[in-house]
């Protein structure tokens, strides 16, 4: 349907630009039909010029140089304004455009009241053609002979109107809301929160020349770097030619600082923010989806606000049971009712798989084997979950109670069966057993059975139907410890610590058992009843089980099951790791740096849940990245004499030059007309001669004092993040930042997943660690380096550099967009886990790009952020979860 309706748009204005190109050269310009007995004509509305509003020279045989609609380009206006210098059409032509607008009025008449309403134009090239608009000379055309680019012209404007369409239709307004309550409605794009304002406003990323080459695969502008240097230290270096004074640089040097320092210019740059990094001007209005405190929560049914998470209650016996003497299905309250309360009704639960019991026949064999166990145990009851989770409407209910069965059970055994015609050899069903205990709910059936020893009751598929339940219920059945299953299975370790757990002899922490647990569960498979059934077959495990919700999606489950459980703040722990794989999925809890849950130290504290798999986090310290551009750096030395000199000298040469000139002026002989005693004009002559040299000398020795002021150890510098797309070198950083090269900065050890370090490289100092260029040593590295440089699309990896002015650190990370904001959320050997998160403006969502390790003292330089939503995948530029 696009190519037909692309082909038929393509044709359509074809047609029309071949009759334009044919009456153009017609009537103005004498094109392919005009010769010596057809002068061009003009038409009376057009007062100067041609009739397209460009000057005609009939000397000429060629059109002026101008463009086809005309009008001056203002980026923040849909429509063109209107231009004084005439063309084809009435406006001025912009190469960069591949549409034009019209201008009011046209050859065409007044289009004013045809004009669609102003509407923001964007910089990319599917949005131009969208906001093309079709001349209304459209509604009447020729067929003429042109040239081929005609008919490509044609093509172009059939292109623009079905991408204008498609545009249109698919485009949604956002609306978004500042910390200053400040609306603000837009499409979708990459924007990042200015700290000077605390709006939205555009990402604008700089970036090496290798990634501005490759102007494809991003959704946010990119600028080239630019040396934010001090200017003066620039030239008073390039004066001294590297510390070798020159005079034919000198003396030039000396005139234009001259003129600086006359005029009121600082010399030095002043400190920002009080020392602190720039902060993240952020506020979330939003409800949360479940906050932990139940009155922040919206408004439910009348009641201010609705509980957080409702329980389900512990039950100590089933709803139902089947009676081994006739094999009924039973209501317990009912039976008690008729039977008296004080009789115990004591059961065997019989777990199996539903991969290798799918009949109803199977079904059958299930309820005799369960009959065979309780009378083996001399119970009145058994329990089957095909038999006994009752009506459609308790099924669901009844299903998160299972965990309460198993720990009412008197004795739990295991029901496996073969495929059909497959011989068994009479020993231990080993496969069976592993495909039993490959399903997600048979492992917690296995911890919290009551007995050590199982039995397990084996099904020979391999004989005819009447003979298999005579040997399968006539035949003793296999006896396994509990603590040997875990042989069975792969992790076989990781179960066998759960094991030791319920049986008393290892006890685990709250946050070692969800852990353990939740890892063994990933591995298993199950049928999808509800996203969220990881977390709810973990629930059985834990005192505080919260209701299931089935638009829950898994991490909610998880969320609101940790939340209810004193889980030691394992949610907090949770977004402080770094997966080594960025699909990870959630429930990973893997670690680039291995560290475990345990050994993360939160910060923060998760004080509610959020749509769209995000928490709403609090107590966090953020800074904003600074993308656009470096800025001048305060660096900040010992004051030493001689610099402390070099600052008053500079800083005074400017006053003292002035007033030693209007000494000299005062004191001329013209000005003096006092006869009598001494004479003033000596004194002032006197004063200013010393206050002129002084400023003379000072001026003339400005680079060497400019130098002593910047150079030297620097023992303390403005706090800033600097951002750089793709990678640059530490010697060209330094260039762009501090105008030399000067050798303060250094790689960071082991900040990033790219970072790396090694023994320094000096005969005194055997045992120092030193970060080191990760593409010099790394050839990986240095292949997804240039990968990413030059075929990287929106949603693969990108290869970005982080500057922090405070540590002298640069850091190379790899994200799908660049992170905007950095969140210190906790600790963890020794260093800060801080989370670089980039900004979706449309949902006031920070999304984790990725995480860094960083320095202590770099935590308390950044300020507190209110409370933030965070979600742990980044999403694209249409709101799509993505990974690297």
């Amino acid at each position: 349907l696009g190519l037909r309706f692309l082909m038929g748009w393509s044709s359509i204005l074809r047609k029309f630009t071949k009759r334009e190109q044919a009456s153009l050269g017609s009537r103005g310009q004498g094109g392919p039909h005009r010769n010596e007995s057809n002068p061009p004509v003009t038409e009376p509305s057009v007062a100067i010029g041609s009739n397209h509003g460009g000057d005609y020279d009939p000397n000429q045989k060629k059109k002026p140089l101008v463009d086809s609609h005309g009008g001056d380009y203002d980026p923040n206006q849909y429509n063109f304004t209107s231009s004084d210098r005439s063309n084809d059409h009435g406006g001025d032509y912009d190469p960069s455009l591949t549409a034009f607008a019209e201008t009011s009025p046209s050859r065409h008449g007044d289009s004013s009241s045809n004009r669609n309403p102003p509407a923001k134009m964007t910089s990319t090239a599917s949005q131009r053609f969208a906001n093309a608009r079709l001349p209304s000379s459209m509604n009447h055309w020729d067929v003429h002979d042109v040239t081929k680019d005609d008919e490509e012209a044609g093509l172009v404007s059939g292109i623009a109107l079905m991408l204008m369409c498609l545009q249109r239709m698919s485009h949604q307004i956002f609306h978004h809301r500042d910390i200053l309550k400040r609306p603000y409605s837009g499409l979708r794009d990459t924007r990042f929160l200015n700290p000077k304002d605390g709006r939205p406003t555009k990402l604008v990323v700089q970036c090496s020349d290798e990634v501005l080459a490759n102007r494809s695969g991003a959704d946010w502008s990119r600028t080239t770097t630019v040396n934010k240097g001090p200017w003066m230290f620039r030239l008073a270096h390039w004066a001294t030619a590297d510390g070798q004074s020159s005079v034919l640089l000198w003396l030039p040097a000396c005139a234009v600082l001259t003129i600086v320092l006359l005029s009121p210019f600082p010399v030095t740059t002043k400190s920002r923010n009080n020392g602190f990094y720039e902060s993240v001007p952020y506020k979330d209005w939003q409800y949360p989806y479940d906050a932990r405190n139940r009155h922040e929560n919206p408004p439910y049914n009348g009641v201010p606000s609705r509980p957080l998470i409702g329980q389900i209650e512990r039950v100590s016996e089933p709803a139902y049971l089947c009676l081994a003497d006739g094999m009924r299905i039973i209501n317990v309250q009912e039976w008690r009712k008729a039977n008296g309360s004080d009789i115990a009704l004591e059961y065997v639960m019989v777990s199996y798989t539903g991969e290798q019991f799918v009949t109803d026949n199977d079904k059958y064999s299930l309820n005799l084997i369960g009959q065979r166990a309780a009378n083996t145990a001399k119970v009145k009851a058994y329990w089957l979950s095909c038999s006994c989770l009752g009506s459609v409407s308790e099924r669901e209910e009844n299903v998160w109670r299972i965990s309460d069965v198993i720990q009412g059970a008197f004795e739990v055994v295991i029901a496996v069966a073969g495929p059909v015609g497959v011989k068994e050899t009479g020993e231990l069903p080993v496969e069976l057993l592993n495909q039993w205990g490959d399903r997600l709910w048979t492992l917690p059936e296995l911890l919290l059975s009551p007995e050590r020893d199982i039995q397990i009751y084996t099904l020979n598929r391999s004989l005819d139907p009447s003979q298999q339940l005579d040997q399968c219920l006539n035949t003793s059945p296999d006896r396994i410890n509990r603590r040997n299953f875990s042989r069975f299975w792969q992790d076989d370790s990781i179960v066998g610590q759960l094991m030791a757990h319920y049986e008393g002899s290892v006890i685990l922490s709250r946050l070692e058992l969800i852990a353990t647990t939740l890892k063994c569960l990933e591995r298993r498979h199950t049928t999808q009843y509800l996203p969220g059934d990881l977390s709810y077959s973990l629930m059985g495990l834990l005192r505080q089980r919260p209701n299931a919700r089935k638009d829950d999606s898994g991490f909610q489950a998880f969320a609101r099951l940790s939340l209810a459980n004193d889980s030691d703040m394992l949610l907090e722990r949770l977004i402080c790791l770094l997966p080594p794989k960025p699909d990870a999925p959630w429930y990973s809890f893997q670690d680039h740096w291995d560290a475990s849950l345990w050994d993360v130290y939160p910060r923060t504290q998760v004080c509610g849940i959020g749509n769209d798999d995000t928490v709403i986090l609090d107590g966090a310290r953020a800074a904003t990245i600074r993308w656009k551009s470096f800025k001048k750096v305060m660096l900040r030395g010992n004051y030493t004499v001689l610099r402390q000199i070099a600052v008053i000298a500079l800083t005074v040469v400017s006053p003292l030059f002035f007033a030693g000139v209007v000494a000299l002026a005062i004191g001329s002989p013209e000005n003096n007309g006092n006869t009598y005693g001494p004479d003033p004009s000596t004194i002032l002559k006197a004063v200013g001669g010393v206050f002129l040299a002084f400023s003379l000398l000072v001026l003339l020795s400005a680079p060497y004092l400019i130098r002593k002021i910047y150079l030297g150890k620097v023992w303390g510098a403005q706090p800033w993040f600097f951002g750089i797309e793709g990678y640059m070198p530490l010697h060209e950083i330094e260039k762009k930042l501090f105008g030399v090269d000067l050798k303060r900065l250094s790689w960071s050890t082991t900040a990033s997943s790219l970072s790396r370090h090694n023994l320094l490289d000096h005969k005194d100092f055997v045992n120092d660690c030193e970060g080191q260029d990760p593409t010099q040593v790394d050839t990986e590295i240095n292949a997804r380096v240039q990968k990413a440089a030059r075929r990287s699309t929106a949603s693969q990896e990108k290869i970005f550099t982080l500057v922090d002015t405070y540590t002298m650190t640069v850091t190379l990370f790899a994200a799908v967009k660049p992170p905007v904001a950095v969140l210190a959320c906790g600790e963890e050997g020794g260093m800060q886990r801080a989370l670089l998160c980039s900004y979706d403006w449309t949902n006031n969502t920070l999304y984790r790009e990725t995480v860094l390790r960083m320095e202590t003292p770099a935590f308390w330089r950044m300020s507190p952020i209110r409370r933030v939503r965070l979600g742990l995948q980044t999403r694209g530029k249409d709101g799509v979860k993505m990974s690297l």
